[in-house]
């Protein structure tokens, strides 16, 4: 543990095990925000993964800005490496994006997007997340929905991989 004046804003409770043992390859990063260190305004996270894969099959919103990251995930060249079709879903209209290439999306708060599908992997793919909120909550269907990390508040500790597509 750090000591000192500020050790406070600083943690190593960064580590998550795989919630798809095979097709996430784990441990993975993941700050939890403000359940980690009390007053953050964001979380994030990343996770490799390894074979196909569907997140967030409904449409859902955010009340505050995201950002997606999709990069190759074989270091040290994040770049040259990747090698995956992944299909994201933007807009009340549902307009539909092949990421074929490293990308950032900008999700400002409020639209609609998802699903969003890991379709070919030729190669692992590092995804990352970043919400500008404590804590991660989503909007789907007219429900709020929080995630606060495997295991916490009733989360699963892993997810079964024949439900995943």
């Amino acid at each position: 543990m750090y000591q000192g004046k500020y050790a406070s804003y600083l943690t190593t409770n960064v580590r998550e095990d795989s919630t798809i043992p095979g097709v996430i390859q784990g441990p993975s990063f993941a700050f939890r925000g403000g359940r980690v260190i009390p007053g953050a305004g964001a979380n994030f996270g990343w996770i490799l993964i390894t074979r196909p894969l569907f997140i967030d099959r409904e449409v859902h919103t955010h009340d505050v800005d995201e950002y997606l990251f999709f990069l190759g995930g074989q270091v040290p060249d994040s770049f040259d490496t990747f090698d995956a079709e992944i299909d994201l879903c933007i807009g009340d209209e549902q307009e539909k994006y092949v990421i074929t290439e490293p990308t950032l999306v900008y999700i400002p708060k409020g639209l609609p997007h998802t699903p969003l599908e890991f379709r070919k992997i030729n190669k692992p793919v590092l995804f990352g997340m970043i919400l500008l909120a404590p804590s991660f909550t989503k909007m789907t269907g007219g429900e709020q929905f929080s995630y606060d990390g495997p295991g916490v508040d009733g989360a699963p500790l892993t997810i079964d991989p024949s439900k995943i597509k």
